[in-house]
């Protein structure tokens, strides 16, 4: 398999991603990215059912492939509309981001790295939207706080829209009504490039 080249995006939880996206926003100095964006009208019908089993699409071998090496759960997450995460942040799009179903999984490395001294670790978040209009807007909102970042490079073979970065491994994307991120924390002399890819990939086209 090609291996994709990614680019840079600066966690305590799953939902930490969205956090770091607002951090990025406000330390490029992309103070317009922060104006207000009002919520989808709610008259609109859901665009796309929900049937994915988010408990079969993000797992412990998936995990395994990217940090390539055994590893273990070490936090979950499952948040219905309306409900506040523990990490929660209160941005421009809060309130359409308070609509969406949220999962998330955070696995980690079994053991250190001899040749690094890091654990790896890696993020896994899914958000669920009512309308494929809110899932846009939401994307659109992190895409412009981070698109003036090093490295920014966007995807057109994943979904509708992403975006990649590589320092550490992440990505960013929309499907339908649907938003995808992962992200590999605290990288290792043993994490796949390959591994997140081939993951990556196949979530994509499973949602």
């Amino acid at each position: 398999m090609r291996q994709i080249k990614l680019f840079c995006v600066p966690a305590l939880l799953v939902l930490w991603f969205t956090s770091s996206c607002s951090e990025a926003s406000r330390k490029s100095g992309n103070d317009k990215t922060e104006q207000s964006i009002a919520a989808a009208p709610s008259t609109e019908v859901n665009d796309s059912p929900n049937t994915t089993d988010l408990g079969n699409l993000f797992t412990l071998s998936d995990a395994e492939k990217i940090l390539g090496e055994p590893a273990h759960l070490v936090d979950s997450e499952s948040i219905t509309p309306g409900v506040a995460s523990k990490t929660s942040v209160k941005d421009s799009v809060a309130p359409i981001k308070a609509q969406a179903s949220r999962y998330g999984r955070v696995y980690e490395a079994n053991s250190i790295d001899a040749k690094t001294g890091r654990t790896g670790k890696v993020y896994f978040l899914l958000e669920d939207y009512p309308q494929i209009s809110s899932a846009a807007t939401v994307y659109s909102y992190y895409k412009r706080s981070n698109e003036h970042n090093p490295g920014f490079k966007e995807v057109y073979d994943l979904g509708d829209e992403g975006w990649f970065g590589n320092s550490p491994l992440f990505v960013y994307m929309r499907k339908g009504n649907k938003i995808l991120v992962i992200k590999v924390n605290k990288m290792t002399s043993l994490t796949s490039f390959d591994g997140f890819n081939m993951v990556v990939k196949n979530i994509a086209a499973g949602l």
